[in-house]
């Protein structure tokens, strides 16, 4: 775990600061308004929703491919796994223990939003929230597959903006992308876990294979 502090270290203090300015806010409908009143413009809105579709399937689907082509197949199978555990973990949530789960536009009062046109955006089950989730995941397991300082920096900042963007763009609380945030963090740690302890079951059966995988710690 020492090794990959470098992503850590920044997710942890994403957490922390979404706790204090929940707490300072007032709550997360007082810190939603004061979030999106603050920062909320069209600009922001394109470029935040660019940076939202980190969280979803597609870019999660690329990294994979990437790796089949490149045969780095103990790579595939843990990032395979977190993928699925996501989706199922996330929906589970979602759908049964946190239904209906409101999100903003069904609590605040449209007139104090800057929004000009809410269509797309859910109303219900906002806890956890997937993209988070999605991105955390996917962001922590390939920070799990490099020691290098910059990247894990760069994976950490990554993984934040799309929960930020989330906010901005009114499908999420505060407490929605925390939650993913940990979910995506835990579900990455466990599906490295699994195939490392398959690994160390089952050795590799070339050394390109067992070359092109090293878990940091």
């Amino acid at each position: 775990m020492l090794k990959m502090k470098y992503f850590l270290l920044p997710a942890s203090l994403f957490l922390l600061a979404c706790g204090i300015f929940l707490f300072a806010a007032g709550g997360k409908e007082a810190a939603q308004l004061a979030f999106h009143n603050a920062l909320y413009n069209d600009s922001g809105r394109w470029i935040m929703s660019m940076v939202t579709t980190w969280g979803e399937g597609a870019l999660f689907a690329i990294v994979i491919i990437a790796f089949v082509f490149d045969r780095r197949w103990k790579m595939v199978f843990p990032l395979i796994t977190g993928a699925a555990l996501s989706a199922l973990l996330v929906s589970f949530f979602k759908k049964i223990v946190f239904a209906p789960s409101p999100r903003p536009l069904a609590v605040l009062d449209a007139t104090q939003l800057l929004i000009s046109d809410s269509t797309g955006i859910p109303l219900q089950y906002a806890f956890p929230s997937g993209h988070t989730t999605t991105a955390f995941v996917l962001f922590t397991m390939l920070a799990l597959f490099t020691t290098r300082k910059v990247i894990q920096v760069a994976l950490a900042v990554c993984a934040i903006m799309v929960g930020l963007s989330r906010v901005y763009l009114m499908a999420h609380w505060f407490t929605d992308i925390m939650a993913g945030a940990v979910l995506g963090m835990a579900i990455a740690w466990l599906s490295v876990w699994l195939w490392r302890g398959y690994q160390q079951k089952n050795p590799p059966l070339s050394a390109r294979a067992d070359s092109k995988f090293r878990l940091p710690f």
